[in-house]
């Protein structure tokens, strides 16, 4: 959970000011909280629909143009963390995903 957070904080920096990456940043927001609230209810299907919700929108931070968009000039030399941090992410989310499939929630959170 924490390395899920770490990633989120970095693309929401990355991200001050921009409209569309705004939305995209309130959907992670959204699927972090369902995954929480998965978490402290233990229900699996919450956790997998907000890793789901996460993955979707962090696939757009994939595409190098796409990050270039929307950082401001002062800060592109950024680019390349952030394209680090979005992949880094979904390695995270997948590990997270196949631990909760296996019902290894303590693994999962952690």
């Amino acid at each position: 959970m924490k390395k899920v957070l770490l990633g989120l904080t970095v693309a929401a920096v990355m991200s001050l000011g921009a409209t569309e990456i705004g939305e995209n940043m309130k959907n992670m927001r959204d699927g972090l909280i369902q995954i929480q609230d998965g978490f402290l209810y233990n229900q699996k299907s919450n956790i997998l629909a907000g890793i789901t919700k996460v993955e979707e929108t962090n696939k757009k931070l994939h595409n190098k143009k796409f990050i270039a968009s929307f950082l401001p000039e002062a800060k592109k030399g950024f680019l390349n963390i952030a394209l680090i941090s979005s992949k880094s992410l979904s390695s995270n989310l997948a590990e997270m995903r196949e631990y909760v499939n296996h019902d290894q929630f303590t693994e999962a959170s952690s």
